[in-house]
C-alpha cells in the first residue's frame, strides 16, 4: 500500500470511530508511526485530507453500486446487497462522523452531497424503474418523489437531529428506514421476495 493510501486508510477508520474533529493530525501519525511532516508531503492541511478522503470513498461507493447492480438477481435484491454493504459500514461509524462533516468541512459534505443527488438518485430511479416492470413495485408510484424520500431518509438518519442512538444503533436505525421504504412501495409479489431474502440473510 502506497504512503498516501495508507494514511487515507487509517484517517478514515479513526475518522469513523471518534469522529473528525476528536483525531488530530498528531494522532493521525502516532497511529501511523510516521512523522507530521511526512502526512503534510501528501495533505496540505487537515481539511485537504478529509476532502480527499471524501472524494475517494465516493468514487468507491459509485463502483459498488455499479458492481452490486450488475449481479444482483432482481431489483430487491439489489436493494438488500446495498443494505448489506451500508449496514457493514455503518457498524464502524460514530454517528460524530456525520454531524462533524456537516459543520466543519463545507468542501467534503458537498462531494457527499453531489453524489447524494446524483449518483444514488439515479440508482434509486433505476431499481424502482425496474422493479415496477417486473411487477415487484407498485405501478402508481411517482418514481421522483420516491427517489427523493429515500434519499431524504437518509439525510435524516446522517445528517438529522431526530436519533440518539442509545436504545437503537445506527445500523438498526438504517434497516428500519430502508424497510419501511421497499414494504412502501413494493407489491404483494415484491413483498414475499424481501421476506425471502430476509430470511436467508436471518439463516446466515
Amino acid at each position: 500500500m502506497e504512503a498516501n493510501e495508507k494514511i487515507l486508510h487509517t484517517s478514515l477508520h479513526m475518522f469513523f470511530r471518534f469522529g473528525i474533529k476528536h483525531v488530530t493530525m498528531d494522532d493521525i501519525a502516532k497511529e501511523l508511526g510516521m512523522s507530521k511532516k511526512t502526512i503534510y508531503q501528501y495533505f496540505k492541511e487537515k481539511d485537504d485530507l478529509v476532502n480527499q478522503l471524501c472524494a475517494c470513498e465516493v468514487k468507491q461507493h459509485e463502483k459498488d453500486f455499479n458492481e452490486l447492480g450488475r449481479i444482483a438477481k432482481d431489483p430487491i435484491h439489489e436493494i438488500m446487497l446495498i443494505s448489506d454493504k451500508m449496514r457493514e459500514m455503518m457498524q464502524h461509524i460514530n454517528p460524530l462522523f456525520f454531524i462533524d462533516l456537516q459543520k466543519h468541512y463545507p468542501e467534503a459534505y458537498n462531494e457527499f452531497q453531489r453524489f447524494k443527488e446524483t449518483c444514488a438518485f439515479k440508482n434509486i430511479v433505476d431499481n424502482i424503474n425496474k422493479g415496477m416492470t417486473m411487477g415487484l413495485y407498485r405501478e402508481d408510484i411517482d418514481v421522483d418523489f420516491a427517489a427523493k424520500y429515500r434519499l431524504a431518509q437518509i439525510e435524516m438518519l446522517m445528517f438529522g437531529n431526530y436519533f440518539t442512538f442509545e436504545k437503537i444503533s445506527l445500523v438498526q436505525s438504517s434497516q428500519n428506514l430502508l424497510e419501511l421504504f421497499v414494504y412502501g412501495i413494493s407489491t404483494q409479489k415484491g413483498h414475499k421476495l424481501l421476506d425471502q431474502y430476509k430470511k436467508a440473510n436471518e439463516k446466515e
